[in-house]
């Protein structure tokens, strides 16, 4: 079902009389990639204002191309319509000024490997560079599962307004979304936070700070788990994923949704929760370590652990 369209009717009133500011009025972003422009599309389509900051004008391009094609397929597969289009696309606004982020009431670090480097380092540099940009009741989120935000306040003169808040953008289902207050974080920002994911139509679950939080811990132990059964021959990679889908419910099996994440990206994941943690359950099993080696990175790459089309279909087995 197409997200809902949701706009303010105050400019159309009669009255004069003045409102109250309403909360979460503009978000911004820090890269636009997958995650950023999941969190973009989301927050646009229940009326507020998004400005996502990018490296280049080329990123800027990109990311809104990647957000218009989402945007047809839900007019094809999910009843969407052109208004609704273009009333999601007409609130999101790419920017390689950081300045242009100062009005924003929220802004969440979706920070990549092919934007600005993934180290705590340059996270750290890019609350840093927030902190001098927005004003101090701006709260400033991670969407991060591995990068504890304790550490990403650390420097920061307003250490309370940080916070993590990790959206699951996996399946159109997925209306969850992670939150975790760090040493520092105020109950007045985990509040507001709340509220913001409830205005978006999310379940908030609340998550103690630790590397990976729920969804990242439990899927690599049960990814690696799988990979295992599959190497010592107990099962096929297909009745794995019948299983674990028919068996067990799961919208997509193991297999298929790391191909949807990335297989890189989960094995930097298992490499980080393996560092942090010193379990070898976390590190990355060898049939991983061959699709890698092999570039063989799921849908992006068009091979994982099955084989896409150019319209990322998985081709039939």
């Amino acid at each position: 079902m197409a997200e809902p369209i949701i706009e303010s009717i105050a400019g159309y009133g009669l009255t004069k009389e003045k409102k109250n500011s309403k909360l979460f009025t503009k978000v911004g972003v820090v890269c636009c990639e997958n995650d950023g422009q999941y969190i973009a599309r989301v927050c646009s389509s229940y009326g507020m204002d998004v400005v996502f900051w990018e490296i280049d004008r080329e990123k800027i391009k990109w990311s809104i191309k990647c957000i218009n094609d989402i945007m047809e397929s839900r007019i094809k597969n999910w009843g969407a319509t052109e208004s609704e289009k273009r009333a999601v696309l007409s609130r999101i606004k790419g920017t390689t000024r950081w300045e242009d982020l100062k009005d924003c009431d929220l802004v969440i670090e979706t920070v990549s490997t092919t934007s600005i480097g993934r180290s705590l380092d340059a996270r750290q540099k890019v609350f840093e560079k927030l902190e001098t940009i927005v004003s101090p009741s701006c709260i400033l989120a991670t969407n991060s599962t591995t990068v504890i935000t304790s550490d990403l306040s650390e420097n920061l003169k307003y250490k309370q307004r940080c916070i993590s808040v990790h959206f699951m953008i996996n399946s159109v289902e997925s209306r969850v979304v992670e939150i975790t207050k760090g040493l520092y974080t105020s109950e007045d920002t985990f509040d507001k936070v709340s509220r913001f994911v409830s205005m978006i139509n999310r379940k908030a679950i609340p998550v103690e700070e630790s590397v990976g939080l729920i969804s990242v811990r439990m899927f690599t132990v049960i990814l690696n788990e799988a990979c295992e059964i599959v190497m010592e021959g107990i099962a096929d990679i297909g009745d794995v994923e019948q299983l674990m889908q028919t068996g067990y419910g799961m919208r997509y099996g193991p297999f298929s949704l790391a191909d949807i994440m990335g297989i890189d990206r989960v094995a930097r994941w298992m490499e980080n929760l393996f560092n942090e943690f010193g379990d070898a359950r976390y590190k990355p099993n060898p049939l991983m370590k061959k699709l890698l080696r092999h570039h063989h990175f799921g849908i992006k790459s068009g091979r994982g652990f099955f084989t896409y089309d150019s319209n990322g279909e998985k081709n039939n087995q």
